[in-house]
């Protein structure tokens, strides 16, 4: 037989616990009183050029931005606006391997996922995870960057 709590044991169960606030707050509207330590948002930018269906190369998007290609993979691992405005996936390894994916590398569910959308997009692989194609049948890196300082 289940045991029963006696009615002093369900008052005390129910009994209103003050607001840990004393104060309500008034105004739910929120201002952006900070700027940003570093570049993210050029990266961030600088990705959004990359045309549907086609790669660039960590080196190639830090060499447009002046910056290294290890800080540019840290910035898109946190890219908050993945995958769409800012397909992060469309950036590979110089050596034309699929590189790492929202904190993944070699041959894990992550990577699989990044070239899935780059499959989706058109681009082509040969074995494995080596980039084969752009969706137009091209080889090359996109490039093509329009850098705001």
């Amino acid at each position: 037989m289940p045991h029963l709590r006696s009615n002093s044991s369900l008052r005390r169960a129910t009994q209103v616990i003050p607001d840990p606030l004393p104060y309500k707050i008034k105004s739910t509207k929120v201002v952006q009183t900070f700027k940003s330590k570093d570049s993210d948002v050029t990266i961030y930018d600088a990705v959004r050029q990359i045309p549907t269906g086609h790669v660039t190369s960590y080196k190639i998007l830090s060499d447009a931005l002046k910056s290294a290609p290890r800080a540019v993979g840290q910035a898109l691992k946190l890219n908050p606006f993945c995958p769409l405005p800012v397909a992060c996936h469309r950036i590979i390894a110089s050596d034309r391997t699929i590189g790492g994916f929202s904190g993944g590398s070699g041959d894990s569910q992550l990577t699989a996922n990044k070239k899935s959308k780059l499959e989706a997009e058109g681009c082509e692989f040969k074995h494995d995870y080596i980039f084969k194609s752009n969706a137009d049948g091209s080889t090359d890196f996109f490039s093509d960057f329009k850098i705001v300082q």
